[in-house]
């Protein structure tokens, strides 16, 4: 457990879907975007950490605000200055950060409108990926659209994909990406095939709950990872055609998971049940290095963990820079966790 004097809190009176740090090249990060969601009028935010009436502890300060309508369904970069956000509304911006308007650091350099609809009617566009430029969405409407973020143009629609909402989406490479539905769903999608047909489906369990979130693994791109609904938490090996080891799962949903960009044996998940987990996966890689090793982890104690924080409502999002954590969620508050060991 991380200890209090490492975590402040600072509250900003909306609920938070997304936070995102925008890294700088050779220091820790100082500044970082929020996204809300469930206000009369949502917004995109640039904060920075800066001393706050002659305080020795730098906190939170909120420098300019982006309004869009719907609520934020996510946020990632698509380059170091360009970041592509999601919402509610099934529009797909782009917003391009410049080092030189203080003020007005987010311009918005492209829009998607319309990008998921049912019945000809905007809805959804309830996640993305992105990997060297290009865009992957998903949506309620259960279709895929892969999106050039340097021409603004749609390379390749999927339509009906699934014939339920689509809720997480990740690229495995290039040319490949893997969606995960209401139900439970996994499906591997070759984007050089012109068939609308999937390469492969997989179910993530027995209780067709949604799939919440879907991650590779950093260096070993061939595992993948899923959040569940329920709280679970699966890995499966691409390369290999067996069920997925079973990690224990959080009380409730899980909402994000990510590998420390700096320690790819350190993954931190977050929940509504209101905890930051960290997890040791070192153990978890050496047995999955070949089939003879593959070996189902059943419980917590198999795979060393640490809670970082607790919160009596949901987590919805963190990010990590260096020894420096964010974390956002439904209690209206940012938490920022120093002295992070990676």
């Amino acid at each position: 457990m991380a200890q209090d004097g490492n975590i402040k809190v600072t509250f900003v009176s909306q609920k938070i879907r997304k936070i995102r740090w925008i890294p700088e090249d050779y220091a820790e990060a100082q500044c970082f975007f929020t996204g809300s969601w469930d206000d009369e009028v949502n917004n995109i935010k640039v904060w920075i950490l800066d001393y706050i009436n002659d305080n020795e502890v730098k906190y939170p300060k909120d420098v300019s605000t982006f309004i869009v309508e719907g609520n934020v369904t996510e946020i990632q970069f698509t380059s170091k200055n360009v970041i592509a956000v999601s919402t509610s509304d099934g529009k797909v911006r782009l917003l391009q950060i410049s080092e030189y308007e203080r003020k007005t650091p987010l311009k918005e350099a492209f829009i998607w409108n319309n990008l998921h609809k049912i019945a000809g009617r905007a809805c959804p566009c309830t996640s993305l990926a992105t990997m060297e430029g290009d865009i992957a969405t998903v949506g309620e409407d259960g279709n895929v659209n892969i999106l050039n973020s340097r021409r603004g143009d749609i390379t390749r629609t999927i339509t009906e994909a699934d014939s339920c909402s689509l809720h997480s989406v990740c690229f495995i490479k290039h040319n490949e990406v893997i969606t995960g539905n209401l139900r439970g769903h996994m499906k591997i999608w070759d984007l050089r095939s012109s068939d609308n047909k999937p390469t492969n489906s997989f179910l993530f369990g027995g209780d067709q709950l949604a799939t919440t979130c879907i991650i590779n693994h950093p260096t070993q791109p061939y595992y993948i990872l899923a959040g569940s609904e329920s709280g679970a938490i699966a890995m499966w090996d691409l390369r290999v055609n067996t069920f997925p080891s079973t990690l224990k799962s959080h009380p409730s949903g899980v909402t994000e998971m990510k590998f420390h960009p700096e320690n790819p044996n350190k993954l931190l998940t977050s929940s509504l049940s209101g905890e930051l987990w960290e997890w040791n996966m070192e153990a978890v890689m050496k047995n999955t290095k070949t089939t003879e090793n593959w070996i189902a982890l059943q419980d917590k104690n198999t795979t060393p963990t640490n809670t970082l924080l607790e919160s009596f409502k949901p987590l919805n999002s963190f990010d990590c820079n260096k020894g420096n954590i964010l974390v956002a969620g439904e209690n209206e508050a940012i938490h920022f966790i120093k002295n992070f060991k990676y």
